[in-house]
C-alpha cells in the first residue's frame, strides 16, 4: 500500500501566511491558530481513530486548555482548522479500485464527520472556523501511473485523470453546501472554506510560467511520471531529488515545498478577509 497522503506541510505554511496577515491587522488578533484533525466513519457509521474517551475531540493530549471554561475562553480568540484524516480514507479506497458510484457514496459519510467537528468547535467557543476541500485528485502521480491508460479521453488539464477530478469536485461541492448549511445554523461563528482545488490550480499556472516540472515527480524512478508504487522514495536505490524547488511533486503523493509555499501564500491571500476579522 503506498504512502498516505500528507498535507500537514500545506497546512503549516498556510497557517502562517495567515498569520502573518492577521499580525498586521490589528483588528484580528489571534491568540492561538491551530490544527485539528476530524474523525471519519466507516460504511457502518462506526469512528475510526475516534477521540479518547470523555475528552472533546478538540483537545488534543498538549492541550492549552486547564478545563471546558478556560478552553471557551481560548477559543473565542483562536483561529480552528479542521483537518484532512479522511483524505486516507479515499486514497485506501481508491487504491482497492473501488468503483465510482462507490467513492461517491462515501463522500456524505466524508462531509457529515467534518461538518460534526466543525459544530462541535464552534459550540465549545470557536468563532472562526476553516474547513479545507482537496486538490484535485486526478493530478496526484500515485493515480496517474496506477490508472495508467492509452485512452487520451481519460485525461485533462496537465494530463491528470478526469474521472477523479470529477470526483474530488463532486466532494468538494457536497462540502461547500454542508458549511453553507452549518453558517446558517451558527450565525454566532464564521466559517470558512479553503479552496484547496483551485489553489492548486493557480499553482500549475505559476509552475508552467516559471518552468517547474509538472510531470515527474522528485524522488522516484521509473515510469512516464518518474513513480514505481512498489519502489518509492526511501528506498535504498530510489536517489535524492537534486532539485525540489523546480518540481511540482516530491514523491508521488506529496507536494514539494515550494508548491505548499505558493499555494499557501494563494489560500491565505483569499481567506483571510472572509474571517470577518473585528473582535
Amino acid at each position: 500500500m503506498a504512502s498516505p497522503m500528507k498535507f500537514m506541510f500545506l497546512v503549516v505554511a498556510f497557517l502562517f501566511f495567515l498569520s502573518q496577515y492577521s499580525a498586521a491587522q490589528e483588528s484580528c488578533p489571534y491568540d492561538y491558530m491551530f490544527e485539528g484533525r476530524y474523525a471519519t466513519r466507516d460504511y457502518n457509521g462506526n469512528l475510526i481513530n475516534p477521540p479518547p474517551p470523555n475528552r472533546p475531540m478538540y483537545i488534543s493530549s498538549n492541550s492549552i486548555c486547564r478545563d471546558p471554561a478556560d478552553c471557551s475562553e481560548k477559543l473565542a480568540t483562536s483561529l480552528a482548522f479542521i483537518g484532512q484524516v479522511s483524505q486516507n480514507f479515499y486514497n485506501d479506497a481508491i487504491l482497492q479500485r473501488k468503483t465510482m458510484p462507490e467513492l461517491k457514496s462515501m463522500i456524505p459519510v466524508v462531509v457529515s464527520s467534518a461538518i460534526d467537528i466543525a459544530r462541535e468547535q464552534i459550540d465549545s467557543g470557536s468563532r472562526r472556523v476553516i474547513i479545507p476541500g482537496y486538490i484535485p485528485l486526478g493530478c496526484l502521480p500515485i493515480y496517474k501511473t496506477v490508472f495508467q491508460t492509452k485512452d487520451l479521453s481519460a485525461y485533462g488539464l496537465s494530463h491528470c485523470l478526469k474521472r477523479f477530478n470529477y470526483f474530488t469536485r463532486s466532494h468538494n461541492e457536497q462540502l461547500q453546501a454542508a458549511i453553507a448549511k452549518l453558517a446558517r445554523e451558527r450565525p454566532n461563528a464564521v466559517v470558512v472554506y479553503a479552496d484547496f482545488y483551485n489553489a492548486y490550480l493557480y499553482l500549475l499556472r505559476v509552475a508552467r510560467h516559471d518552468g517547474f516540472e509538472i510531470k515527474k515527480v522528485c524522488c522516484g524512478r521509473g515510469g512516464d511520471y518518474n513513480y514505481n508504487i512498489k519502489r518509492t522514495c526511501g528506498a535504498t536505490d530510489i536517489p535524492q531529488c537534486p532539485d525540489p524547488d523546480r518540481h511540482v511533486n516530491f514523491d508521488g503523493v506529496n507536494l514539494s515545498a515550494i508548491s505548499h509555499k505558493i499555494m499557501a501564500r494563494r489560500l491565505a491571500t483569499l481567506i483571510f478577509p472572509k474571517l470577518q476579522c473585528r473582535f
